[in-house]
């Protein structure tokens, strides 16, 4: 498909377009010049099935074994220009900045959303934003150098979001009205007193799942602290939870670094990506949004794994009857079906550790990402393969630790 730009007669206001035309402050341009440049990707997944698609599997395992070059030509060179801007070294709530724009990345892959989208979660913050100053390029003097790297559609798109307030759209206009407007939505320009910025239905349903994604790989308990403990005790994401007077901004990072309240924010945004009337899939999550995770939920769910992890809850007929009450909360967090696994197999119930971890394995493959984020991704998928081969195997647990501390290896699938 051809897509070309084109400059509308009201300099005041920029506006983002994505379905046919990309229309934009770009300098003037004929329809004629411009039908000459490709679109080589859309900036959503259009006619993608809301099921395990082939797609999406071996997406999940290029992105375990980090073989970027394979998922997106143009990423191994984003990632070493962000090393060489030093993203590496930047902070960014649990992990470094380039580890959070890769996880970014990741989960949007995952989610069958397109190269496009994947590029500029790889450099979304790059101009810095309404939440983050990390600005490792530019946005005055080197767009170009980001155009070279991600392509003029996707710098655009990078640029949006360092000239729009994402709280203020996001979580204050869209999630507390409930749906995307499909006549779009014009937004104060952020660093421009007298501009203004409309965004497309199709910019707005991006805004949201690429929110959903950056959630996902930052929130933990520490972010729940500092807004005053999560969910209805006050909280960043919720609308109308943000109590200043509750704030905590002394609170130690990364304190006890249990589970965030995040996965019934991203249930509440599922629903508003489902009011989109375009020809979008839904991203995999929460059963591709046909399900529902209340805060109250959640966090019943996770002080009961949260017991178990702190040894609150003794006996092994307690910690299972604890680990299926949390995964019976929250059908959506694999951390609970893993650790449920590993019980069932001290007791030699194969089928069960079976089926926790083949459930376990598809919600990772959901996901991308942890609920439980004190150990890496990649590890929580490793070991939950090691419990998914033991189970198969349906050999007694090992006696002897040196036997327990040598696991690891895991065969082809």
């Amino acid at each position: 498909m051809k897509r070309c730009y084109i400059r509308l007669a009201y300099p005041s206001v920029l506006v983002f377009f994505w379905n046919g035309w990309v229309v934009s402050g770009l300098p003037d341009s004929t329809c004629d010049a411009a039908e000459s440049m490709e679109c080589h990707a859309k900036i959503g997944n259009k006619n993608a099935t809301n099921h395990e698609s082939p797609t999406r599997s071996l997406i999940f395992n290029r992105i375990l074994a980090e073989d970027y070059e394979a998922i997106d030509p143009k990423v191994p060179k984003c990632i070493q220009s962000l090393k060489e801007r030093g993203a590496h070294r930047c902070w960014h709530k649990h992990s470094t900045f380039l580890e959070h724009l890769i996880g970014v990345h990741n989960i949007l892959r995952g989610w069958n959303e397109s190269e496009i989208a994947g590029r500029v979660a790889l450099f979304h913050s790059a101009y810095s934003n309404s939440y983050v100053n990390l600005a490792l390029y530019d946005p005055n003097t080197e767009r170009d150098i980001m155009k070279e790297l991600v392509g003029d559609q996707a710098e655009e798109l990078v640029h949006m979001f360092c000239i729009i307030d994402r709280q203020q759209v996001v979580v204050n206009t869209l999630l507390k009205q409930g749906h995307i407007p499909m006549e779009g939505l014009t937004v104060p320009h952020l660093k421009k007193a007298n501009e203004s910025v409309f965004l497309s239905a199709e910019v707005l349903r991006m805004l949201i799942v690429f929110t959903m994604a950056d959630i996902s790989d930052q929130y933990f308990y520490w972010q729940d602290e500092l807004w005053g403990g999560g969910g209805t005790a006050g909280s960043m994401v919720i609308p109308g939870m943000d109590f200043t007077e509750r704030h905590n901004s002394k609170s130690l990072w990364p304190g006890m670094s249990k589970p965030g309240l995040w996965m019934s924010y991203i249930s509440d945004l599922t629903q508003v990506v489902k009011t989109y009337k375009g020809d979008m899939s839904m991203p995999p999550v929460l059963d591709f949004g046909a399900r529902i995770l209340s805060t109250q939920d959640e966090a019943l769910s996770r002080d009961l794994y949260w017991n178990v992890i702190s040894e609150q809850v003794t006996g092994d007929d307690e910690i299972i009857a604890t680990l299926i009450k949390s995964n019976e909360h929250n059908p959506f967090a694999f951390e609970p079906l893993v650790l449920l696994a590993q019980k069932y197999l001290h007791e030699n119930r194969y089928d069960d550790a079976l089926a926790s971890t083949e459930r376990a394995i598809e919600l990772e493959k959901a996901w991308l990402t942890c609920w439980d984020k004190r150990m890496s991704f990649g590890a929580w998928v490793a070991w939950t393969r090691v419990m998914h081969q033991k189970a198969q195997e349906r050999k007694p647990w090992p006696s002897n630790s040196w036997e327990v501390n040598n696991l690891g290896l895991v065969k082809n699938e």
